[in-house]
């Protein structure tokens, strides 16, 4: 019999994530983002007492500066009449995570944990095919919870959402993309080809314009990097992208003729939504009382929509401006470019953490990425990853 060890709560993260999804769709009293955030405090109280908490210079110091200062930045929040609600809700989804995830990435269990998440994943996209064609109503009434869709089929036909929403399902399937490329590399070919084909047609079938453009980046960056830069040599995995491209391709129009024209557009429309939100950023940014500062965590976020007409919405770094000043959004900054340059160092074991941190920020630039609860871990993993303790 196989022991469980308490640090397995953080390796199967994404399975009891996904488990508690499914569940919520037939257990309406499940509150999803609740029940998240009593998993990262338990968590973070598993690391805690292990003594993973060690703190170090640099990148560490950054973060713990960068959650003491989302903390602080309540006493701005209280300023703006919105229900205290509203900021706890929002440090839950985008911070509460840093907390277990970047310590958690610190240790060596990058292949482990990211082994567990593309499986979980995997097996979400499958049970998320099955609803798609058979569209029960309990599916669509938490959906409409989650992404507001309704309960008309119709509003299904066209966009996949999995059991996660939308915009996640997007996300997390671009960056499973990438570690079912990471699989078959590290596998020499032998294993997460069926992965790869299942998390190649959610990404697709969501429609989501970032997680395409991202997506199409992990694919050019994991190719330049085995193929130039550790001379590896592996063509049979780009073959095997391409072969399996134009098989997804072939099968999506036999079911959609016109999927190649929706694509086409989707890629294409990406200066046109850039424009359309743009109105709302520097709207939102307009009421900000202190660019230094910032108006408090949360104040502009899609938490408040329902006290306030003052929001910035899907625009998240306009909306950390907002927030936290230019002295959160700096740290913010610092910590990204660190987290880079530390994995850089040694790439050949960082490219997904790399990987993995430039698309969510490049997601980010059209959407509230970072304050995703199930996105925040795999983000701030990466973070942590290239920071590895390694004595």
């Amino acid at each position: 019999m196989m022991k469980f060890e308490k640090i397995d709560l953080l390796k199967n993260y994404y399975f009891i994530s996904v488990l508690i999804y499914f569940s919520a769709i037939y257990l309406t009293f499940i509150r999803v983002g609740l029940f998240m955030s009593f998993i990262l405090v338990l968590a973070s109280t598993v690391l805690y007492y292990k003594k993973k908490f060690l703190i170090r210079k640099g990148l560490d110091v950054l973060v713990i500066f960068y959650i003491i200062y989302n903390i602080f930045s309540f006493v701005f929040f209280t300023f703006s009449g919105l229900p205290y609600s509203v900021f706890f809700k929002e440090f839950s989804n985008s911070i509460l995570p840093i907390i277990p995830f970047y310590f958690f990435g610190r240790l060596n269990y990058q292949n482990s944990f990211y082994n567990t998440t593309l499986y979980a994943l995997a097996g979400c996209f499958l049970v998320g095919f099955y609803f798609y064609f058979t569209l029960p109503y309990n599916y669509m009434f938490f959906m409409n919870k989650i992404d507001g869709t309704g309960t008309n089929p119709i509003g299904y036909t066209i966009n996949y959402h999995s059991i996660l929403g939308i915009t996640a399902t997007g996300s997390l399937g671009a960056i499973s993309l990438l570690l079912s490329l990471g699989k078959l590399y590290n596998s020499k070919f032998k294993k997460g080809k069926i992965i790869f084909l299942i998390c190649l047609v959610a990404l697709v079938l969501s429609f989501r314009r970032a997680a395409l453009y991202t997506g199409l980046f992990a694919i050019l960056w994991f190719n330049y990097l085995i193929i130039f830069k550790f001379k590896s040599q592996k063509f049979k995995i780009l073959f095997f992208e391409l072969f399996i491209v134009l098989i997804s391709i072939y099968k999506l129009l036999e079911f959609n003729p016109e999927f190649l024209d929706d694509l086409y557009e989707r890629f294409n429309s990406f200066s046109d939504a850039i424009d359309s939100r743009s109105g709302s950023w520097f709207a939102g940014l307009s009421h900000t009382k202190s660019f230094i500062t910032g108006d408090g965590l949360g104040r502009y976020g899609h938490k408040a929509v329902e006290f306030s007409n003052l929001y910035i919405p899907d625009g998240n770094y306009f909306r950390m401006i907002a927030e936290l000043g230019f002295v959160g959004f700096s740290i913010f900054l610092l910590i990204i470019f660190n987290a880079i340059k530390l994995g850089i160092y040694n790439l050949k074991d960082n490219y997904i953490n790399i990987c993995i941190i430039i698309m969510v920020c490049l997601q980010a630039v059209g959407s509230d990425m970072f304050s995703f609860q199930i996105v925040a871990p795999l983000f701030w993993f990466a973070i942590g990853s290239c920071n590895k303790i390694t004595n």
